[in-house]
């Protein structure tokens, strides 16, 4: 076994994207941050993400830089990637789509209901004020 293998397997770069590709397509479903490089669909997706998955994230945009680079590509290796992939993967599997959407509706609506009741009690507390009840 040479020096440059060491029982390490080099990683494939058309698997690697394929795989980012994934968990991309993943992110833009799930979380609805879109963008044009992992990179930019991690900081889309931002604090919707746990830490740890964030990390892996992180993880994987540095070794996509890596695997470009013929030499810095035998650094990578098969179970680092899939490690990441499957901690970044994890949190987004339990993500439920419509419950997602449903929640961000109550809460808009909640909202907009505060809003009315602080209006209501500010013009019932002018005309108050104003002699007017």
């Amino acid at each position: 076994m040479s020096r440059d293998n060491m029982g390490r397997k080099m990683i494939d770069p058309v698997t690697f994207q394929q795989d980012i590709d994934a968990v991309q397509t993943k992110l833009r479903i799930r979380l609805g941050a879109r963008g044009k490089t992992l990179a930019r669909s991690l900081r889309r997706a931002g604090r919707a993400l746990p830490k740890p998955a964030r990390q892996a994230g992180g993880r994987l945009v540095q070794m996509q830089a890596m695997v470009v680079h013929p030499r810095l590509r035998r650094l990578v290796t098969r179970a680092q990637v899939d490690g990441a992939l499957a901690e970044l993967s994890a949190p987004l599997n339990v993500i439920n789509v419509k419950e997602r959407r449903k929640d961000r509706l109550l809460g808009f609506a909640a909202s907009v209901v505060f809003g009315l009741m602080v209006l209501g009690a500010g013009i019932v507390a002018l005309m108050r004020w104003r002699g007017l009840l």
